[in-house]
């Protein structure tokens, strides 16, 4: 005699995901991360040249993918700057307990300031990705809250 029901253990997946090519995905990224020099950053990281035009197009799909989330972009801000401090503090706190020693005032904010560039940077262009794929949706994105 069974008193349990046997679950069915494969995911059930609503939609299908979007396949972008990686060297696609990595341009996508840098545009959405907002970092700048894009195109020299992509030249560095092995990416092959494209035109000024297919750039503009770039600027232009990642400036939708981003306004997808523009309800969201104070919230991720916020929690960048959490991040950053966080990272800081860890970071100077990492080396040997000498907080103040080694680094001064000026040199954590500089850090505090890195950190919250590439969280953001990070933040931006996963979430901008996840929406794209169509693997994440939002509430205030829907209800225009």
């Amino acid at each position: 005699m069974r008193f349990f029901k046997k679950k069915n253990k494969e995911p059930v997946i609503g939609f299908e995901p979007k396949h972008i090519p990686l060297p696609v995905l990595i341009r996508q990224v840098l545009y959405d991360s907002m970092l700048m020099p894009v195109e020299e950053i992509a030249a560095s990281m092995g990416l092959p040249p494209i035109s000024d035009e297919v750039s503009e197009m770039e600027e232009r799909a990642s400036e939708e993918r981003l306004q997808a989330f523009s309800a969201l972009i104070p919230f991720i801000d916020s929690h960048a700057d959490i991040a950053a401090r966080i990272a800081t503090a860890s970071y100077v706190l990492g080396d040997d307990d000498t907080m103040g020693e080694k680094f001064g005032e000026e040199d954590q904010v500089n850090l505090t300031k890195l950190f919250k560039l590439i969280s953001l940077s990070s933040s931006m262009s996963c979430i901008s990705t996840l929406f794209n794929l169509g693997l994440l949706e939002s509430k205030a994105v829907h209800n225009g809250k």
